[in-house]
């Protein structure tokens, strides 16, 4: 059961993080102020934080190999850029910085996602093994 929870909201983490990446983007480009930035910073690393919980939930459960380090390596760096940016970004001295910080975030611990998901041999959008052409 952990085990389907915690691939189940992967979905729920990517689907979050892609929203805040479009609309931190949008307000970069638009220069335009986004009042729900920290909601959406809240929301992705809120999800992320469980997925992480969950993942060890599944390692201290018995479930390990040699895969598994490089995914969590990339899971907790996933959530060390996202935290901290949710963390640094309130302390910006304007609201362009702050937007700034939380897409970086936002980016970077979403290519650690991707990476830490395809490091045990997954596609990132699918639950079969993916594939190499």
């Amino acid at each position: 059961m952990l085990y389907h929870a915690h691939s189940g909201l992967r979905y729920l983490v990517l689907l979050t993080g892609l929203l805040a990446l479009l609309v931190f983007t949008y307000g970069l480009i638009t220069r335009r102020p986004v009042r729900a930035a920290s909601g959406f910073t809240a929301a992705f690393t809120g999800l992320l934080d469980v997925q992480l919980l969950l993942g060890f939930g599944l390692l201290f459960g018995g479930i390990f190999y040699p895969a598994v380090t490089g995914h969590m390596v990339m899971m907790v760096l996933a959530a060390v850029a996202a935290n901290g940016a949710a963390i640094l970004a309130p302390r910006a001295t304007t609201e362009r910085q702050e937007l700034v910080m939380r897409l970086a975030g936002v980016v970077i611990a979403l290519v650690c996602i991707v990476i830490g998901i395809m490091a045990i041999g997954r596609s990132v959008l699918g639950s079969a093994p993916a594939s190499i052409m």
